[in-house]
């Protein structure tokens, strides 16, 4: 059964979204030949490169995986390897969003949408509307990330329709604050990072 993986690289070379195009190009040539993964994606962060990998091993790339291995230190170093599975574990919704505050703090943005997801799937009401539009907010900067300014203004303007009626505060976040971030970017029609705060 294929595997899927998040593989984060170290983003020293200091490699911008406009670069994730072809960098996605470059290693799949790269790893053509080598039928074991398959780079699905690539997000680049300030911090971190995310590359989204389906491979037919049993484990993450056996250890005598020395092309696939070779192919990712070209681009940055390995520094943390999440295999992409269904939890099975069940927790509460506000631990499940605080986890995906913290993920969406630390840019890891596609990550903090899946977690969310699980959220929204079971919500209903106004809930499941302020969780979308949350959830939108992760999808924009995936788009960001992947250099795709035009999207994720167009994605963050669907957030804030959804978002409009928010109380001040849901699930401990800072409602408040985070439009205002949002209506920021879109006034100016310029991106930049900012961190979801809790209460």
């Amino acid at each position: 059964m294929r595997k899927r993986y998040l593989v984060y690289l170290d983003n020293k070379r200091h490699l911008s979204p406009q670069n994730s195009k072809d960098l996605l190009q470059s290693l799949r040539y790269l790893l053509k030949y080598h039928s074991d993964e398959e780079i699905r994606d690539i997000r680049i962060s300030e911090y971190f490169i995310e590359l989204d990998i389906g491979s037919d091993q049993t484990t993450i790339f056996a250890e005598n995986d020395e092309k696939f291995f070779s192919s990712i230190r070209s681009i940055g170093s390995p520094v943390y390897i999440e295999e992409l599975t269904e939890k099975k574990d069940k927790i509460s919704d506000e631990e499940a969003i605080s986890s995906a505050i913290c993920l969406f703090n630390l840019e890891r943005f596609w990550k903090s949408h899946e977690v969310l997801e699980g959220v929204w799937r079971n919500a209903y009401g106004f809930t499941k509307e302020l969780l979308n539009g949350i959830i939108l907010v992760d999808a924009a900067y995936v788009h960001l990330q992947k250099g795709e300014f035009e999207i994720y203004i167009s994605i963050l303007k669907r957030s804030v329709e959804k978002l409009k009626d928010s109380p001040d505060y849901f699930f401990n976040i800072d409602m408040g604050m985070l439009i205002n971030n949002l209506n920021n970017i879109l006034s100016e029609n310029k991106a930049f990072y900012f961190k979801i705060i809790l209460k």
